[in-house]
């Protein structure tokens, strides 16, 4: 008899695992990327210095951001609450940039 309360029931538990691990990872390394990318974008644009003095840093806040964001990929209770955490940190750094074209 197949337990019907859990999520999935189809998958074992070491498939939900490494699914669960696979999901972290491309968090780290994608999320990171885009995250670090919008953030980095905003920030040059939003830093009050000289252009080449903003962009630069950006770039080194952006390290930041990154080892952060993927910390916290692995720390969190649950992948999914990561992905959720990780696209409301993107939408600030999104919204200016389109604010900023946009006008």
């Amino acid at each position: 008899m197949s337990d019907l309360s859990s999520p999935t029931p189809w998958l074992s538990v070491v498939a939900r695992r490494r699914m669960d691990v696979a999901a972290r990872c491309l968090l780290a390394v994608l999320g990171g990327y885009v995250l670090t990318a919008l953030c980095t974008a905003s920030l040059a644009r939003l830093l009050p210095s000289e252009p080449a003095q903003a962009v630069l840093a950006a770039t080194q806040l952006s390290f930041l951001i990154y080892c952060v964001l993927v910390i916290w990929a692995f720390s969190a209770g649950s992948a999914l609450r990561a992905w959720l955490v990780a696209l409301l940190c993107c939408l600030p750094s999104l919204a200016h940039l389109l604010w900023v074209e946009v006008l």
